[in-house]
């Protein structure tokens, strides 16, 4: 079996939007850069950009510690 390497093309993109309100900001922040790295998807490569698009529209989106 060989080893599967994502190639840009086969890259599909979606769109998240994140709802912050009263989330830790190193938890939300640790959820979104995996988001935007990719590596929630089975196509995962570290050196092909595979992630998504986050949007966040919350005016105050976290809460202290």
């Amino acid at each position: 079996m060989k080893t599967y390497s994502a190639r840009p093309r086969d890259v599909t993109r979606a769109w998240f939007v994140v709802d912050a309100t009263d989330k830790v900001l190193g938890r939300l922040a640790t959820e979104i850069a995996a988001r935007l790295r990719g590596k929630h998807k089975a196509i995962y490569t570290p050196h092909i950009d595979t992630g998504d698009f986050i949007e966040s529209p919350a005016e105050r989106p976290f809460r202290g510690s």
